[in-house]
């Protein structure tokens, strides 16, 4: 049965100039809108709106988002890039009902507007349309929001000039009809459109059409397919595509990162999703090397995995990665798991690596949060 969705269309004039007055970290919003409570393969409804539209008029049930856009990146990591996000927003009818949270599907895609010769119609020019992504939007001001921190670079969105020239963009929400729901204790998690994805997904482990071998040094090797790995990954489009001397040999040496947290990257390039049963350490270790390849949807998937993971052993672990990559899911999660066992973990030796990492605005921004925040006091 085909899906249905909901669309709305935001509208940013001379996104140009917003380029130049909000620096990295900065961000504002498009207007509120609502979406129905469908039913999958119900018809399709569509909201057009620009900055300064007014809202749709919501039945009670409906739902209530905005959308959330950085033109110069949400993060130090980020910087030179769109970053941009869905944020759920609590109605009257889910306070009520003590409703916390909705689990929905969405997609993201940007447009260029370009004007005629004449000036007179203003044609969307499709620059990047992303994935659908699935999570569960928390209304508690943690993970109110999802989206992608890097959804296309500044210099992408026209790349035949050297500056950024003077443009209008449009911004596309689809917001998918109702779906079951995962069932309880299932985690948020970040899933690609397999879809489109499983025509790759058979090819993982078949050695027929392979042409090119990654050795390492432990002994142990990959096969894959170049045109999958270029199709899927910015990074291996320019080892695999000539640019690199890797380009033209069939037998690649690959070094400082462990076979098994390039299986797991591969392994996410064929299916976009992550293996069962990672270790939290491989978690850490794939983490890490898909931020360094730019992965975001990697990165982001074994974020929310090893959030799952998060004990009394590990919570330094997860707290400083999350300050190390800007990972706001990570540090919320580091954060809150330390003031909420805070008795337990102040004399281990976790806290003491936290104490040691060397960087005293953390160090700071722990103690600021566990012994000054209102809401901790008494804690």
């Amino acid at each position: 049965m085909e899906e249905g969705y909901f669309s709305f269309i935001w509208k940013i004039n001379c996104f140009n100039e917003l380029v130049s007055r909000h620096p990295n970290g900065t961000f504002f919003y498009s207007e509120r809108f609502w979406s129905p409570r469908g039913q999958t393969g119900k018809s399709i409804n569509l909201n057009v709106r620009s900055v300064s539209g007014n809202s749709n008029n919501p039945n009670n049930t409906d739902y209530l988002w905005r959308l959330k856009l950085f033109p110069n990146g949400v993060d130090k990591k980020s910087t030179e890039f769109i970053s941009l996000y869905l944020e759920a927003i609590q109605t009257q009818y889910e306070k009520q009902n003590g409703i916390t949270g909705r689990h929905k599907k969405f997609r993201l895609a940007l447009y260029r507007l370009d004007q005629d010769h004449l000036n007179t119609i203003q044609t969307p020019f499709l620059i990047i349309d992303r994935h659908i992504l699935e999570t569960n939007f928390e209304f508690n001001g943690v993970n109110a929001d999802y989206g992608f921190a890097r959804i296309i670079n500044l210099k992408d969105l026209c790349p035949t000039e050297s500056n950024l020239p003077e443009m209008d963009l449009m911004v596309r929400a689809q917001i998918f009809d109702d779906m079951p729901s995962h069932g309880e204790g299932s985690s948020a998690s970040l899933i690609p459109e397999c879809s489109s994805l499983s025509p790759f997904e058979r090819f993982f482990s078949e050695k027929l059409f392979c042409d090119v071998e990654f050795v390492f040094d432990c002994g142990s090797s990959l096969k894959a397919h170049r045109v999958i790995l270029a199709a899927r990954s910015e990074y291996f489009e320019r080892l695999l595509g000539g640019e690199w001397l890797e380009g033209h040999m069939r037998t690649i040496t690959i070094k400082d990162m462990p076979f098994h947290a390039f299986r797991c990257i591969v392994y996410h390039l064929y299916t976009g999703k992550l293996e069962d049963g990672l270790s939290f350490d491989l978690l850490k270790d794939v983490y890490s090397k898909a931020d360094m390849l730019n992965i975001n949807e990697l990165t982001s998937m074994t974020a929310e995995k090893m959030v799952e993971f998060i004990s009394i052993e590990n919570w330094d672990q997860i707290l400083i990665l999350g300050w190390k990559y800007y990972d706001d899911r990570l540090k919320t999660a580091g954060m809150n798991f330390a003031i909420s066992n805070w008795m337990r973990i102040r004399n281990t030796d976790n806290m003491k690596q936290v104490m040691e990492c060397g960087n005293m605005d953390w160090i700071e921004e722990l103690v600021i949060r566990k012994f000054f925040s209102p809401v901790n006091n008494g804690s």
